[in-house]
């Protein structure tokens, strides 16, 4: 009676452990599409540029796979553990598709995984929104410190026209994202250049709110000193821009009037805020009636005077610029 006791404990035991460990088939899971991962580099390609497709996973070994990578109906790359590919991407707007056959080593059912590649660029433009230019320079002014700068991002697509549309716009400078000029539709950015940086490093990404579109770029705006040159007047001709004065000038005519242009200050727009400053040999003189010309009428010849000249923003700390004019006379 004893003895029956213990083999129906055992017979019980050995069915409670076997329920408790399931058994090794049913605890392997098959291995699904969603297993595999796919990432391109770059992120959002542009056009004509080389693109690197990789392929990971955590569910399975990659290395160890055959896997096949179709472009349209042709075999572009075959062999086991071929887990990345590198192409060159078409032109805008130019869709390649990738179907990626997957076979893992562990006999499970072929995977296919399916990428388009649509390349796609944005234009960043800027300008130096009141950096002084005089007439007829050829080219736009450069920005200087603590003035403002423009940065418009223009996207090269079919479906979207003059760069808006659909689109949301995220704008970062130096890697921090400006919350209050990312957004939809905000395809521009203005702000003042940051007096410590000697460039601005200002990035956009844009995405239409369909997916089917989206870029990103990024641009290094340099941050120019201002400088001052020199110029004379003529009563029959004008302002001769032609002409710069340099270094040392003669000076033959019984009065001449001097031109002073502070190329790429941070003027426009804001002049009144400015003093303007002149010396000859060290003295100060009173400012012109008009701040940039300077008449001189030579009272003694064979000799020389040297004309000095201030432009500053009396508002901020680096919005200035001065210049030297040696007139032999």
């Amino acid at each position: 009676m004893v003895n029956l006791k213990l083999k129906h404990i055992k017979i019980v035991t050995i069915i409670l452990i076997a329920l408790c460990f399931p058994s090794y088939s049913n605890a392997v899971s098959e291995i699904t599409e969603a297993d595999i991962d796919v990432i391109t580099i770059p992120e959002n390609p542009q056009p004509y540029e080389d693109v690197t497709i990789k392929l990971s996973s955590y569910s399975t070994n990659l290395d160890q796979a055959m896997i096949e990578w179709r472009s349209g109906a042709s075999e572009v790359l075959s062999g086991y553990g071929k887990t990345s590919f590198t192409f060159k991407a078409l032109g805008p707007n130019t869709l390649t598709v990738f179907n990626i056959l997957i076979s893992p080593a562990d006999g499970s059912a072929t995977i296919v995984k399916r990428l388009a590649i649509n390349p796609s660029e944005i234009t960043i433009l800027w300008e130096a929104v009141d950096g002084y230019t005089p007439p007829f320079y050829r080219g736009k002014s450069f920005a200087s410190a603590e003035g403002l700068i423009r940065t418009v991002a223009i996207p090269n697509t079919s479906t979207i026209k003059q760069g808006k549309g659909n689109i949301t716009y995220t704008w970062k400078t130096e890697d921090s994202t400006i919350q209050n000029a990312s957004g939809f539709n905000k395809n521009s950015y203005t702000f003042q250049n940051n007096v410590l940086r000697s460039k601005e490093s200002i990035s956009v990404s844009a995405i239409s709110i369909d997916s089917k579109y989206s870029a990103s770029n990024k641009i290094q705006i340099p941050i120019v000193n201002p400088k001052v040159i020199f110029y004379k007047k003529s009563l029959s001709e004008g302002i001769l821009y032609n002409n710069a004065l340099v270094g040392e000038t003669n000076i033959t005519e019984d009065e001449a009037t001097i031109i002073a242009e502070p190329y790429f200050l941070a003027l426009f727009g804001k002049e009144n805020d400015f003093t303007y400053s002149w010396k000859i040999n060290g003295a100060d003189i009173d400012t012109p009636s008009k701040k940039t010309e300077l008449t001189i009428q030579p009272t003694e010849r064979d000799g020389y005077a040297t004309i000095n000249v201030v432009f500053e923003n009396i508002n901020t700390l680096f919005q200035k610029v001065s210049g030297q004019l040696k007139l032999n006379l």
